[in-house]
């Protein structure tokens, strides 16, 4: 077998069949050896929104796609995807060519390309002439199944397209490093048997074990706060969730006050524990922290108890030893509730148009867009994987419609949405294209402001210059009709929830264009940055 052909037959044998990718001279072995097993390709307008499809697919199925990438300009036309991704903490597979590390004016070439690889991912690995079969199953082994997720990079030389591969092929998996330190798990129980306020804080790294968190919650009695990338992770009708954002000071509060803070599968981060920039700092009063990456088990806050392990053994080994007791956690859940009502920045339009959209839709795929800012405080999906946008972790533009894409391709009888705004929009409207090639009844719901809005009333809390020419939107209605798509422009909330409705039942994409004017007033939004 040549390399390109045990690559292949391992990312098979291990469940990762779908690949986003635009296909070129470079890289056509690796299409040949994966048509020839069987994966999907999908083709994309532009490499970056293949590793946006790819991430896409990931966060709605819990499963890992894979891009393929010429050298070169692909991987560099892919890196702020792939960042976003390796931000989040989010899977995937990024397969490329190489030439050599020395500049000799061939096509494609980015003399030392494994560099760049390492900067944006997880981890790198170049089949050279060396490797063996043995060398390839750890790599998958060691970054898919023991280490913190994120997008991995390997590499093949051209040289080496076509020589074989002689060594026997064996897939075996030990994930023995993940299991938890007995001692760690001991003196977290003791911390816990004896809280009075305990509150549990989950980030992305618990979606794979939503269900053991909820009893876990329950034995404990505690209000159970969550990141963006574990909305949806908890009932909405639970009387421990406490939802919105950690970045509420009302929540910050809560974390302050509790006499034990249990952080799992989460880095603690800005974007969802500082979201309004006020660089205050966490002072948690006894901290137990979980992940399954030792170094970031005191990253952004120091631990009192810290265990390394994947979050689900560890909630096993608490529910084993654990012992039920009340801790007064829907008192308190309610408490905080209630005066988050009051919050400045729980806009109730905003409120009434992000429940129209939760109340028809199984996965809402966001981009950075003013109603996405107000999604990441008070969106609350109605199941875990229901949410996620780019607005936290790295932050880019563009996420959104390819990154439903691949959600829908990843769960094809969910109703899938978009939302975004229109410069956002402009990043990767060429993947409607996509959308419509395949058939997807994706409704791309467009919050239109006119161009970069956001920064503009942003600006307007500090002078009344303007340092830049906003760009205009496009004609939406046209686009729609040019792409093979529905069109529709609703008015209030009543036309926006039939439109909606019906665009879930057609089977082909749709675009709403929702004019921010007849939906919320403007000085609302100046209101809030200046809060």
């Amino acid at each position: 077998m040549t390399r390109t052909e045990i690559v292949s037959a391992i990312l098979n044998k291990i469940g990762v069949t779908v690949f986003f990718g635009i296909p070129g001279i470079h890289n056509l072995p690796f299409y040949r050896a994966f048509d020839h097993d069987g994966h999907r390709l999908i083709t994309v307008r532009h490499e970056q929104s293949a590793a946006f499809m790819a991430d896409g697919f990931a966060r709605a199925s819990g499963k890992v796609a894979g891009c393929l990438l010429i050298d070169g300009p692909g991987l560099l036309n892919a890196a702020t995807a792939i960042a976003q991704a390796r931000a989040d903490s989010v899977p995937m597979i990024v397969l490329t060519p190489c030439g050599t590390d020395v500049a000799t004016g061939k096509l494609h070439e980015l003399p030392d390309q494994a560099t760049v690889a390492k900067a944006i991912t997880r981890a790198h690995f170049r089949l050279d002439e060396t490797s063996t079969t043995s060398d390839i199953v750890e790599f998958f082994n060691k970054h898919l199944f023991r280490s913190r997720p994120g997008p991995v990079h390997i590499e093949v030389p051209m040289s080496l397209f076509h020589t074989q591969v002689t060594d026997e092929l064996n897939l075996e998996w030990d994930s023995s490093a993940c299991d938890p330190d007995p001692s760690g798990i001991k003196n977290a129980i003791d911390l816990i048997r004896q809280a009075e306020s305990p509150t549990i804080v989950v980030g992305g790294g618990v979606v794979h074990a939503h269900e053991e968190l909820i009893k876990f919650a329950e034995m404990i009695d505690a209000p159970v706060v969550n990141t963006t990338n574990a909305k949806g992770i908890m009932p909405l009708d639970h009387e421990l969730r406490v939802g919105y954002s950690p970045s509420f000071p009302e929540i910050r509060q809560l974390l302050n006050t509790s006499d034990v803070v249990i952080a799992l599968g989460t880095e603690l981060g800005e974007t969802d524990f500082d979201f309004f920039l006020t660089d205050e700092q966490f002072n948690f009063q006894c901290l137990i922290r979980v992940d399954i990456q030792p170094s970031q088990l005191n990253t952004n806050a120091t631990a009192n108890v810290a265990i390394h392990g994947d979050v689900r053994r560890v909630l096993l080994e608490f529910l084993h030893q654990g012992t039920p007791k009340s801790n007064r956690g829907e008192e308190r859940v309610e408490q905080v509730r209630e005066s988050l009502e009051n919050n400045v920045h729980c806009n109730e339009n905003m409120r009434a148009f992000l429940q129209v959209i939760q109340a028809q839709t199984d996965v809402l795929v966001g981009d950075s867009s003013q109603p996405n800012y107000y999604a990441q405080l008070m969106y609350e999906p109605q199941k875990v994987r229901g949410y996620f946008h780019s607005v936290t972790g790295f932050g880019t533009l563009g996420y959104s419609i390819p990154a439903a894409i691949g959600a829908k391709i990843a769960k094809p009888n969910a109703r899938v949405a978009c939302l975004l705004g229109d410069g956002g929009a402009a990043f990767t409207l060429s993947e409607l294209q996509t959308a419509s090639q395949l058939n997807l009844s994706i409704p791309f719901i467009v919050w239109n402001n006119y161009g970069y809005s956001e920064i503009d009333k942003a600006m307007r809390t500090e002078t009344d210059n303007r340092y830049f020419t906003s760009p205009s939107p496009p004609d939406f209605a046209t686009l729609a009709q040019a792409f093979a798509m529905e069109y529709s422009k609703p008015k209030n909330l009543i036309e926006f929830r039939d439109v909606l409705q019906l665009a879930f039942q057609d089977d082909s994409p749709s675009i709403i264009e929702v004019a921010e004017e007849d939906f919320v007033d403007y000085q609302l939004w100046v209101n809030w940055f200046e809060a």
